[in-house]
């Protein structure tokens, strides 16, 4: 249990360093491209060395946070201040690494592109990434920032993509999940084992679900291809999903029966608020597992995760669980 631990936090603002003075609050998810941060500075911290605290800060420059219990620190969130409030408390907005891809624009144009050629081009040292092996086809880049091309990737291509300490993972949607580099579990209804601040997850059946998917892809001809699989009801929730890569009907609509699988499912959903430790993060596969109900025990994708630091609320992590993994 983490309830008589010690927080600690230190952040660094340029060449400011702030111990243990600081709030925060910190938003990851895989569905956007870029991690945000916003630290609280408070009012009776106003003055460093008879200077204000403002004199030290300006936009653009470097930030991490760091955080843990007794003793033991841990870096939350890296990237760069977006905007600097003026009054007290003085809050800082920050944007994480990917604040070096938002400029300069290019200019690119491409016949037939891998996605591992094409993040080659547009990823800027010392940044590094993974992505599968994915043939995108013909792509144009017209005075754009890498950044709003890797928003692309997500919205119409099927990716996903997650940026943590330096190394962005660009993968699939419906494997996104099994290719995560990190696994946790959150133990519920567990005196001994139990570490979960807050449940806000559901459990529901496969038969609850009233879902249809309309998967695209693109063909080998280069035209783009449609399939529509799940519920027929009218009022069924649609999900629109782009599939990279250039295949055919058939195997369009087999992704398409597996990623609806993965979202059809008897488990959990919802969001669970775990302690600052362990350090899962968006992209990380979660296992939540529950004494009173073994079979409701399952491993899921984290969507998304809300991190925040105050001495208010302590040291949490809100994580949102994506689809089933197994």
């Amino acid at each position: 249990m983490l309830l008589y631990l010690n927080m600690i936090s230190q952040t660094t603002l340029g060449n400011l360093l702030l111990p243990g003075v600081c709030s925060f609050e910190i938003s990851e998810n895989i569905l956007e491209m870029s991690n945000t941060a916003k630290i609280i500075i408070p009012k009776e911290y106003g003055k460093l060395a008879g200077k204000s605290v403002l004199d030290y800060l300006k936009v653009g420059q470097r930030v991490e946070i760091q955080a843990g219990y007794n003793g033991e620190l841990y870096t939350e969130f890296i990237g760069y201040i977006r905007e600097i409030g003026a009054d007290a408390p003085i809050t800082i907005e920050c944007d994480d690494e990917t604040y070096v891809l938002r400029k300069p624009p290019l200019v690119k144009s491409y016949k037939s592109v891998t996605l591992r050629q094409l993040l080659t081009d547009i990823i800027p040292k010392p940044l590094t990434f993974s992505c599968p092996d994915v043939h995108l086809g013909k792509y144009q880049i017209d005075n754009a920032s890498a950044f709003a091309v890797l928003q692309d990737l997500i919205q119409h291509f099927g990716l996903y993509c997650h940026l943590q300490n330096g190394h962005l993972r660009v993968g699939l949607a419906f494997d996104f999940g099994e290719k995560a580099l990190k696994s946790y579990t959150y133990y519920l209804n567990d005196p001994e084992r139990g570490n979960i601040k807050k449940n806000e997850l559901k459990y529901k059946r496969a038969e609850d679900y009233d879902i249809r998917i309309k998967a695209i892809a693109m063909a080998g001809t280069g035209k783009s291809i449609t399939v529509t699989v799940g519920s027929k009801e009218k009022n069924a929730s649609e999900r629109t999903l782009h599939f990279a890569g250039q295949m055919t009907e058939a195997q369009l609509r087999d992704l398409a029966l597996g990623t609806l699988k993965k979202l059809v499912f008897d488990g959990y959903t919802g969001s669970i608020t775990g302690f600052g430790f362990p350090t899962v993060h968006a992209g990380d596969s979660l296992t939540i597992f529950d004494k009173e109900n073994k079979d409701r025990e399952g491993k899921f994708l984290v969507e998304k995760v809300d991190i925040t630091y105050n001495d208010t609320d302590g040291y949490s992590r809100k994580c949102t669980l994506n689809y089933k993994i197994k």
